[in-house]
């Protein structure tokens, strides 16, 4: 009688435990290191002090709030990425593609941002839209129209 009440209890959270595990498999399916292809993969407050993500494709993804405090991000791709709050000081941001990704309130000091880093569209940390790719001309970002705010 037990052996049936627990092979119905199991047959019960199966269909659960089926849903639950493409999400998961996905959330464990991005590697964090050089060249990861992470795109929309979701690092909201994570400690990432110091990783090498030379190169990574992290378009979309949500970084808000993360330690990237001291990370190779030269290369990458964070295109359309959320990137609120984080923690970007001496990080390595030569030739990375940072189109309209959201840096409203982004720690940005000792960042290594050369005129190779492309903002166009970006929201930066004062809230205000870069016009230009290159982050040595947006010295007088637009302000973010009122229809289109930050990422939310």
């Amino acid at each position: 009688m037990k052996w049936m009440l627990r092979s119905l209890l199991v047959l019960l959270a199966l269909p659960t435990a089926l849903a639950v595990w493409p999400q998961a498999q996905a959330q464990t399916a991005c590697r964090l290191q050089r060249e990861a292809k992470c795109a929309g993969a979701d690092l909201e407050g994570r400690d990432l002090r110091g990783i090498n993500l030379r190169g990574a494709d992290l378009k979309g993804a949500k970084l808000r709030g993360a330690n990237l405090a001291g990370a190779d991000l030269g290369g990458a791709d964070l295109s359309d990425a959320d990137l609120r709050f984080a923690n970007l000081g001496g990080a390595a941001l030569f030739s990375t593609k940072m189109v309209n990704a959201d840096l409203t309130g982004a720690g940005l000091r000792y960042a290594d941002l050369r005129s190779d880093t492309d903002v166009s569209g970006a929201v930066m940390p004062d809230g205000k839209r870069c016009q230009t790719p290159s982050i040595g001309d947006c010295k007088n970002p637009a302000p973010v129209p009122p229809g289109r705010q930050p990422l939310r």
